[in-house]
């Protein structure tokens, strides 16, 4: 009887340890899941939310070709092409040489074979400025750990023309001429894209807590000045500058009957898309609108 009576005190106290336990968790629970729920959300929301700036594209440069604009500034997508060397499979390297060798070739760096094999890194930068025509033809390929890195790049089609009054575009931004003087308008405003990534720090697709705030594209700028008479005009003035064996000048073109400016010619000059060969920055001032010169020197 006493031994019954025992066995039934200590089923008790089991089932209490057991009750207590079973609360204890529950507690637990509802403390993390409700109490603490938005201080855990947040410590997981820095684990796995990640920032990404959606960039803006610049504005275009225009001129005008009688009556119709025409770009003298565009955009042009290049591409920064990377590896994994944790990633590339082995069967895929040879492969992976020739490909790179004929698809990009010079652009290479010169160690690329190399930094193919440092598996101690998961980041090597095989070429940059790659055009799009090229970036296509390597990711027709699918090759595994490889990848592409999106740029923008400033593209002025018709060379040196109106060099000074268009300026360029470096890592700083607007330099000079109207790139510089307009450099905000331009620029426009980037965006912001805030999202869950995977472990690798891909975005993922699912989930609703993104944040996508758009980017604004820069403004696109139209100028009086018109290309026909400006490459007249800068073709004359590089002549005469020849005869005269004068080292510079300068011309300035003006319609009388609305002031409009249709040419802002300048020499020496040089090309937007190579301003970092310029070793003289002389060259980069617009001289009509900034030299002084002698008032009786006008015409």
């Amino acid at each position: 009887m006493e031994t019954t009576k025992k066995r039934i005190s200590r089923t008790k106290l089991l089932t209490r340890l057991l009750i207590l336990a079973f609360g204890l968790i529950v507690g637990r629970l509802f403390q993390l899941q409700i109490i603490d729920n938005q201080k855990y959300l947040a410590l997981a929301d820095a684990e796995q939310m990640r920032r990404f700036e959606i960039p803006a594209r610049r504005g275009l440069i225009y001129a005008m070709d009688g009556k119709t604009p025409t770009k003298l500034v565009m955009n042009e997508t290049i591409y920064t092409v990377f590896a994994d060397p944790q990633i590339i499979k082995a069967a895929d390297r040879d492969k992976l040489v020739e490909v790179l060798r004929q698809t990009i070739g010079g652009d290479l760096r010169n160690d690329f074979e190399a930094l193919l094999d440092k598996k101690e890194t998961r980041y090597q930068i095989l070429a940059t400025k790659v055009n799009r025509k090229q970036a296509e033809l390597i990711k027709k390929e699918e090759f595994s750990g490889i990848g592409f890195q999106e740029t923008s790049q400033r593209v002025y089609p018709e060379g040196k023309l109106a060099a000074q009054v268009l300026g360029f575009v470096n890592s700083e931004g607007g330099q000079y001429g109207v790139e510089g003087s307009l450099d905000k308008d331009l620029s426009g405003k980037n965006g912001l894209l805030k999202t869950v990534t995977d472990v690798s720090g891909v975005p993922l697709t699912i989930g609703n807590r993104d944040i996508d705030t758009p980017a604004e594209d820069g403004k696109n700028i139209v100028l009086s000045i018109d290309r026909n008479i400006q490459a007249q005009t800068e073709k004359i003035l590089k002549n005469r500058l020849e005869k005269s064996g004068a080292k510079e000048g300068s011309v300035l073109v003006m319609d009388p009957q609305t002031g409009k400016i249709m040419a802002m010619a300048n020499f020496p000059t040089y090309n937007p898309a190579e301003f970092f060969k310029v070793q003289d920055a002389a060259a980069f001032n617009n001289r009509t609108a900034t030299a002084p010169y002698e008032n009786g020197s006008v015409i």
